[in-house]
């Protein structure tokens, strides 16, 4: 009877844990907003601790400054590398193409900082494989100076049942 009831504790134990969430900390990231286009995006390699399980979903939260308070912006997202086309570690790409996900959006005309919640499954595979790009767009306002600020950000995961 002990036995049994050792078992099923145990089992009980093993799926909660499974579906415990874990977090998987980004290493805080600056973007140059004169390098910002409403025709590309700029896009960033991510540096991070691959997780040691594989993970179903992730969303990716933080907070986003930039002290001009009129610009909109939207993320993408790519498990591979964006583009050939790469500057001082920025990689400037179409973010229409077919390995590229639209992630988010912030909107700075309420404050000059904001949080950030990224979602998409490009997001999940790269964080999985350790290979992520977090990318930037203006959708509008002026946003000719100045840093975008990435700070405090971390994946938000559940692990594979």
């Amino acid at each position: 009877m002990r036995r049994w009831t050792l078992l099923i504790l145990l089992s009980a134990s093993l799926w909660a844990c499974s579906r415990a969430p874990l977090s998987v900390p980004v290493r805080d990231f600056n973007v140059d907003v004169a390098l910002v286009r409403s025709n590309q995006a700029v896009f960033v390699k991510q540096s991070f601790d691959r997780p040691p399980v594989s993970l179903s979903r992730v969303a990716l939260e933080g907070t986003l400054r930039y002290q001009q308070t009129s610009a909109q912006f939207t993320f993408f997202v790519s498990d591979e590398e964006p583009c050939q086309n790469q500057t001082q570690g920025f990689y400037l790409c179409d973010p229409n193409a077919p390995h590229i996900e639209r992630a988010g959006t912030a909107d700075f005309r309420s404050g000059p900082s904001q949080p950030l919640q990224l979602t998409a499954e490009r997001l999940t595979q790269g964080i999985n494989s350790g290979n992520l790009w977090i990318g930037v767009r203006l959708e509008s306002g002026l946003a000719t100076a100045g840093t975008l600020e990435f700070r405090n950000m971390v994946a938000r995961v559940a692990v594979l049942p």
